[in-house]
C-alpha cells in the first residue's frame, strides 16, 4: 500500500459495535486484522457490553488492551439515559457519565452520546423535550471539557427522540460548536427519510465524526452496499466542506450470519478505504 494509501485508511475505523456479541479482546483482534488502526468502543447497554454502564472498571485496562493490539481510540459510544426525560437529574447524569469521561480521557477519546430517550414521543411536549436535552448536553459539555474531551452528540438517531432532520437542527442550533460536535450517522438519517447528502453539505462544518452503515427507510441495519445510502455522495459532500476526521465503521447488522462478519467487516472496510482514497485524489 502506498503512503497516501496508508494515511487514507488511518481516516477509516470500526467499532467494537461491529463485533458486539465478541468478547472486547476478540472484537480488537479481529478490528486489528482489518489494517484499521483507530475504533469506537462500545458503551450502550442495550447493543454491548465492551464498556458496561454505569461504569465502574478500570480505564488503564481499556489503555492497556489498545496498546496490546496497535489501536488508538477514537470515541467512547455511550448511552448516559434518556436526556429528555424529567426524571433524569442532574446528579444522576453525572455519575453515570462522569466515569465515562474518565474512561474517555484516558484513551484520547471523545465522548459520544445519542440525543433523548427511545421514543419519538415527548416527555411533555416538544418545546419541553427539547429544553431539557441542550440544558443536559450542556451540563455533559461542561463535565467532558473539564477533563479535555470532546462531547460528540448524535443528534439525529432515528431509534431516539431527536430522529430527523427538523428536530436536529434545532439542537443545533442551540447549542454551539464551543459546545458539542455533530456525530453524523448515515445510516440513521436514511432510515429516518431524510437525505444524508443533502445534510452533509448542509453541516459538514459541524461534523467532527461520521458512522457508517447501510440502511433504507425504517431499517438502519444493514451492511455496506445492501440497503440506500449514497456513500460516495456523502463522502464528496465532506470531503469537500472541508472534513478531516475519521469514518467509522459501526456495522450493527441484521442482515449477515455471526460466522460470516469478520469477512464482511473486512469488505466493508477495503471497499469504504478505497472509496475515499477515489474521493480524495478528484
Amino acid at each position: 500500500m502506498s503512503t497516501p494509501d496508508r494515511l487514507t485508511a488511518r481516516r477509516v475505523g470500526i467499532s467494537t459495535i461491529t463485533f458486539r456479541f465478541r468478547a472486547l479482546q476478540e472484537a480488537l483482534t479481529l478490528i486489528a486484522g482489518t489494517g484499521a488502526v483507530e475504533v469506537d468502543l462500545g458503551a450502550i447497554p442495550a447493543v454491548t457490553d465492551h464498556v458496561p454502564v454505569p461504569f465502574t472498571g478500570d480505564p488503564q485496562a481499556y489503555v492497556a488492551a489498545l496498546a496490546a493490539h496497535g489501536l488508538r481510540a477514537g470515541a467512547v459510544n455511550s448511552d448516559v439515559g434518556p436526556l429528555n426525560d424529567p426524571a433524569l437529574d442532574a446528579a444522576t447524569l453525572t455519575a453515570t457519565a462522569g466515569p465515562l469521561v474518565e474512561l474517555a480521557a484516558a484513551t484520547g477519546g471523545a465522548l459520544i452520546v445519542p440525543c433523548g430517550g427511545p421514543s419519538w414521543e415527548a416527555y411533555v411536549d416538544e418545546e419541553a423535550d427539547l429544553a431539557r436535552i441542550v440544558a443536559n448536553l450542556r451540563l455533559l459539555s461542561r463535565l467532558c471539557a473539564a477533563r479535555g474531551v470532546r462531547l460528540l452528540v448524535e443528534v439525529l438517531h432515528h431509534r431516539r427522540y431527536v430522529h430527523d432532520v427538523q428536530r436536529a437542527e434545532r439542537v443545533l442550533q442551540a447549542l454551539g460548536p464551543d459546545e458539542i460536535g455533530l456525530l453524523l450517522d448515515v445510516s440513521h438519517v436514511v432510515a429516518s427519510g431524510d437525505d444524508p447528502v443533502a445534510w452533509a453539505a448542509q453541516r459538514a462544518d459541524r461534523v467532527e465524526r461520521v458512522h457508517l452503515r447501510d440502511a433504507v427507510p425504517g431499517d438502519l441495519n444493514l451492511g455496506i452496499g445492501r440497503g440506500q445510502v449514497d456513500f460516495r455522495g456523502v463522502l464528496d459532500a465532506l470531503e469537500a466542506g472541508g472534513f478531516t476526521g475519521t469514518y467509522v465503521l459501526e456495522l450493527e447488522t441484521h442482515d449477515v450470519q455471526e460466522e460470516d462478519r469478520e469477512a464482511d467487516a473486512q469488505r466493508s472496510w477495503d471497499e469504504i478505504v478505497a472509496l475515499l482514497a477515489d474521493v480524495t485524489r478528484l
